[in-house]
Order: structure tokens, then C-alpha cells, then sequence
């Protein structure tokens, strides 16, 4: 059965329905399953790789009057059901994603609101450009094609994979086609998204009839119970990374949940798990310098994990992360956060973070623009 669902389409919306099928990947897809280890043995697996907290740099994200940020309220027009969101109590989805379209603009995604929004560093008073999409997203991704033009993939959640839509600036402001929309093939929910260095689209399917997780045209599985919330390309260490828990969100709290990263270098095919958190719940991560960026919903914080041991070498809280969901990090090393509930996003400079704690950046990263 294919879930496709489509709300309120306009005419000049040139929708290129496809299947997954039609990538060629088979009605099942190339999955390339970790045969050496039994599903149940998923957890077993990274038991050993765990990473305490004791010893990491600590300091506040800065307070909610002193960071950079926008505020971004829509209604809720997917009808979506609250969730109860850190320590703002009972609450439709807000912003999910973001991603960098240049060294001073971003783009984000409203799940709930069916939404996407451009944002300038440097005017937050509000959205430049906004625009509808016909269906809830988690996750968004920017692929620069010219100066003007970015090729945007947004996640479907359960409506569809992902949707790809044409941005364009204009004297007049911005534009925006539809490209296609790859739809489910099963009852499945995606959450990631994301482009690696070369242009390449992956995406992560965390739960449903057939978790997994792309690149490309290769598919991949990991053991359960973890599933796969967001991936990134590291164009330095030249590998990709993965950040999965063990334990879907439930309505009402978190507890018990594990987010592990894992990795698989370029021309290789088999990942492997580099590390676990305990009472930890990820569901986006970048890389930047020397570190491995990725929020913790559990805790209200942004963890920054050392990129070549996975050791949690500094933790920032404080009120600006209030259930802090997406993650992106432009090419001159800006951190942008959304928050689910206060339905904003937050700005800071990585190395200046780092430098607040007394921990060293590292090593620079290859723009992905």
C-alpha cells in the first residue's frame, strides 16, 4: 500500500509523483544489513562504547535574552496531537529542521504548520520569505546550485520519503517549485534528511514497516532497536555519520532512551558503532572542526562529541534550548538550533561555545555549500 498524501495543491505545483521503486532500487530495496550481529544484540553491541559525561566542559548556551534567535509561530494546520515538549507542557510540533543557504541565510521547516521559511542572521524579526507544503515535516536540507537557486529536500514524516522543491532569489524575493515527491512504499516514517559533499541525497526512515536509512542509490539497516534519526557527510575525516536511539518519543515523557553515532568511511559498506549516551535523545547532528554537534532533548542541551573518539567533550544548556529538535552549522562554523518549545531558533558560533569552556575547536571542515 503506498501512503501518499496530498493536501491542498495549487496548479502551478508540477508534482512528479514517484515510488520508491523508481529509484531503481528494487522493490525492497539494496538493503545492506549488518549480518554479524542478531537484531536483539543491537543494544549488546554498543554496551562497551558508552561515554560518560564525568569530565566535560559545561556552560550555559547563553540565556534566552542574550542568544541570537527567532521566534516562528504557525497554527496547526496538520491537526497534528500535542506532545508533552520539555517544560513547556502540552504542544503541537513547531519548527523541526534548518540548514544553511549561504554564510548569512538559513532555511527551516515547520511541522505542524506545513511550512517552510527563509531566516538572515542578521535581521531576526521574522521569516524574509515563507511559503506552504502539503504535508508535516522533520527534517529540511539545501543544496546550492547557482549564487540564487538551492535545490531543498524536506522529510515526510508518515505522508511521503521526502518532497524536493527549486528555491530561487529574485530582484522580487525568493520562489519556489516543486521538484517531485518520493512516497512511501510501506507504512514507514521519515525524519532525515540531508545532501553530502558531492550533491548526494540521504534520508533516514527511524520506524515502520521498513526502518532504514539512504545514501544515494544504497540502502542500509542497523540492528535493532536503533533507529536511525539523521545523517551527515564529514568531507575531512572523509566518512559518513549517523545519530540513532533506541526508543521512539512517547506523548506524555522520555525515559530510558540511548542515542548512539555511527560511521561508515567513504567506499566502505558496513557501518560501525562509534559511541553511546545513556538517558539521551538525539534526533539531528552536524559536524564542525573537531567535534560531532547534536542536541539532547532529554536533558535541554547541545552536546559537542570529540569527531575521532566520540567522548562528550563539552555540554551547553540554559533557557535558550527548550526541547531543542534540529541542527545545522554553516560553513563558517554558525550553530543553528530550533527548539520545539518555545517554536524558535537559536544562534551561536561553534568555536566561541567551545572557547567559553576552554575546549579547542580542532580541525576546520570543507564547506558542503
Amino acid at each position: 500500500m503506498v501512503f501518499n498524501v496530498i493536501r491542498h495543491m495549487k496548479p502551478r505545483q508540477r508534482w512528479a509523483h514517484r515510488k520508491e521503486r523508481d529509484l531503481k532500487l528494487g522493490k525492497l530495496g539494496i538493503v545492506k544489513v549488518l549480518r554479524n550481529v542478531a537484531t536483539t544484540n543491537g543494544l549488546r553491541r554498543c554496551r562497551h562504547l558508552v561515554r560518560s559525561e564525568d569530565g566535560a566542559a559545561s556552560g550555559p548556551f547563553m540565556a534566552r535574552g542574550q542568544s541570537k534567535q527567532v521566534v516562528w509561530e504557525e497554527p496547526n494546520r496538520a491537526n497534528t496531537p500535542e506532545l508533552q515538549i520539555g517544560r513547556s507542557g502540552g504542544r503541537y510540533s513547531t519548527v523541526t529542521g534548518v540548514w544553511w543557504l549561504d554564510e548569512t541565510r538559513f532555511i527551516a521547516a515547520h511541522r505542524s504548520g506545513m511550512m517552510l521559511a527563509v531566516f538572515s542572521k542578521d535581521h531576526l524579526d521574522g521569516p524574509v520569505w515563507s511559503g506552504p507544503i502539503d504535508h508535516v515535516s522533520d527534517d529540511i536540507a539545501a543544496k546550492q546550485i547557482t549564487p540564487s537557486t538551492w535545490e531543498i529536500a524536506v522529510s515526510g514524516c508518515w505522508d511521503c520519503i521526502y518532497s524536493r522543491y527549486h528555491l530561487r532569489e529574485t530582484d522580487a524575493g525568493f520562489e519556489i517549485d516543486t521538484l517531485d515527491r518520493l512516497a512511501h512504499g510501506s507504512k514507514d516514517f521519515c525524519h532525515g534528511v540531508a545532501y553530502d559533499a558531492s550533491g548526494g541525497l540521504c534520508y533516514s526512515i527511524h520506524t515502520g514497516k521498513r526502518p532504514r536509512f539512504g545514501i544515494g542509490r544504497d540502502s542500509y539497516k542497523l540492528p535493532a532497536p536503533w533507529g536511525v534519526r539523521d545523517l551527515c557527510h564529514d568531507p575531512v575525516r572523509h566518512r559518513y555519520l549517523a545519530v540513532a536511539v533506541s526508543a521512539n518519543p512517547r506523548r506524555t515523557a522520555y525515559s530510558g532512551v540511548q542515542t548512539s553515532l555511527w560511521t561508515l568511511d567513504e567506499g566502505d559498506s558496513k557501518w560501525a558503532c562509534m559511541a553511546a549516551y545513556n538517558n539521551v535523545h538525539s534526533d539531528a547532528l552536524d559536524v564542525w572542526n573537531g567535534h560531532v554537534w547534536i542536541p539532547d532533548q532529554v536533558g535541554n542541551r547541545l552536546l559537542a562529541l570529540n569527531a575521532d573518539t566520540g567522548a562528550v567533550d563539552a555540554i551547553f544548556d540554559g533557557d535558550a534550548l527548550d526541547f531543542p529538535h534540529g541542527l545545522g552549522i554553516s560553513a563558517e562554523g554558525v550553530i543553528a538550533v530550533t527548539n520545539y518549545g518555545s517554536s524558535s531558533i537559536i544562534l551561536a558560533a561553534a568555536d566561541e561555545l567551545l572557547g567559553s569552556v576552554g575546549v579547542s575547536g580542532g580541525l576546520g571542515r570543507v564547506s558542503t555549500g
